[in-house]
């Protein structure tokens, strides 16, 4: 059998599937965990498109274990209404006070600083003035479907009726991978014929109001051994320097005589005024 020949019966079954997959986002439900709060381990479950060495980033392993308990009002949940105790996506975002109105204030330190901004937030015991954007894992059968854009409108929405001003996030452009070597910068520039990014997440926040206003160059820091590097990606890490790892914005930077590596990940700030 070819490459291109497809015989009957997986026909059947990628005809089945994708009506399967229709049939889910019409009958789409959209909730908090504040109001559904028996759907949080189903939600934290759910297996997105992280490679392994993402999940070591040492903020993020902290706030998802806060997530749910803290952030509940912000944490969005799809399921169908035919199966509503099946997660099929999530969003997490998180209250943030900020000093200045964006862009102006806006860290370098991206992902990262918004995860500590929410904390000192919190235990000031300060509502905020903005809500940030942090991830949006879909199932991997439903990629491709627009839910992932449905839940960014959702959360815009959700921050709007809680009165918040201003949505920010700080966004990881997935095209950027295939360029790891040319700067953020350089990377955003690109444009479709229309105007409008070249990289597809970037282009939806664009499509849905929000306006590209600045680079985050130390968004997300994950340090680690070398030996843990070569664990997390599977890549022998045989000499220092930078390493290209699949999936990674930027390459590593690796340190044999001091056992160490170093992924340090840029991210892009878009910036979209609620009222």
């Amino acid at each position: 059998m070819s490459l291109r020949e497809v015989t009957p019966e997986q026909a059947g079954r990628g005809q089945l599937a994708t009506e399967q997959r229709n049939i889910m986002i019409e009958n789409l439900r959209l909730t908090t965990l504040a109001e559904r709060p028996e759907l949080t381990g189903r939600a934290e479950a759910l297996k997105g498109s992280w490679p392994e060495f993402m999940t070591h980033e040492p903020i993020g392993e902290r706030f998802y274990i806060d997530a749910a308990r803290h952030y509940a009002e912000f944490t969005l949940v799809a399921f169908s209404a035919d199966a509503p105790d099946r997660v099929l996506a999530r969003a997490h975002s998180i209250p943030v006070g900020l000093a200045d109105v964006p862009p102006d204030g806006l860290p370098d330190t991206g992902w990262d600083g918004m995860v500590r901004q929410a904390h000192l937030t919190r235990l000031a015991g300060y509502r905020g003035d903005a809500v940030c954007g942090l991830e949006i894992m879909v199932r991997p059968e439903l990629r491709g479907s627009g839910l992932g854009t449905r839940m960014l409108r959702e959360a815009h929405a959700n921050a709007r009726d809680k009165g918040f001003r201003h949505f920010i996030a700080p966004v990881r452009p997935p095209g950027k991978a295939d360029a790891p070597h040319v700067s953020m910068s350089d990377y955003v520039a690109r444009s479709t014929e229309a105007g409008l990014p070249a990289d597809p997440l970037l282009r939806a926040h664009v499509k849905l109001g929000s306006d590209i206003v600045g680079i985050a160059p130390a968004s997300m820091v994950i340090p680690g051994s070398v030996d843990q590097w070569r664990q997390w990606t599977g890549l022998p890490f045989d000499e220092s320097g930078p390493v290209i790892v699949p999936d990674a914005l930027t390459p590593v930077h690796c340190d044999l005589l001091n056992d160490f590596a170093v992924y340090v990940e840029p991210n892009v700030w878009v910036y979209q005024r609620l009222s």
